[in-house]
């Protein structure tokens, strides 16, 4: 076994418990990078290389959005659930222990996708579902569920390396970071408007 699915699962613990935007975002694109090197084992080159670049642009998109309305995602912060450094870091553990024993389980492991990969997208799915039922924010809710279908992405893809089920899930991700981007935008719109009648 290699380091690489532990890094994943690291990556997604950071971004739990730093708890930031700007390096959420970041992280998100260490994600990416990490699950291209998950998928050289299983996938051709040119699939790798498409799901690196759908990640540079779902991450470009969700950062420029951050820049852009930051006032407005700022104003959310306080309608998210617990945001206790502890409780996250125990939740988080937690996850990452289940995660972690299901793969151990040998008879799990699809025939077609190595331990690996297996275990990679066992953490990125786990830890991006913890993520998205945690916080409540839309840029927040963005990363949770992008790392979930990362996770995904790595399951289904070592199962399936059909490079248009790459380009589908690629597609996918890029609705989602456009639509948090809209949904941004629409809450920076209203925030001024309330500002401007105060």
């Amino acid at each position: 076994m290699t380091i690489v699915p532990y890094l994943a699962a690291c990556v997604s613990l950071a971004i739990l418990l730093f708890n930031r935007a700007r390096i959420a975002i970041f992280l998100l694109l260490g994600q990416y990078l990490l699950a291209f090197v998950l998928s050289l084992s299983f996938s051709p080159l040119r699939s790798s290389l498409a799901r690196l670049v759908g990640g540079i642009l779902v991450s470009t998109i969700l950062y420029s959005s951050h820049v852009r309305f930051q006032t407005a995602s700022n104003n959310q912060e306080g309608q998210t659930l617990p945001r206790s450094l502890w409780f996250r870091a125990i939740t988080g553990i937690i996850i990452f222990t289940v995660a972690w024993a299901f793969a151990q389980q040998r008879q799990s492991i699809p025939a077609a996708l190595g331990g690996d990969v297996f275990l990679g997208a066992i953490f990125n799915m786990c830890l991006g579902a913890l993520m998205l039922g945690l916080y409540q924010s839309a840029l927040e809710a963005a990363v949770g569920l992008l790392t979930l279908l990362i996770g995904f992405d790595l399951f289904y893809g070592g199962i399936e390396p059909s490079l248009a089920i790459v380009v589908l899930m690629i597609s996918l991700q890029i609705i989602i970071s456009l639509a948090i981007s809209y949904i941004m935008s629409v809450r920076h719109s209203s925030a001024e408007i309330k500002d401007g009648f105060r």
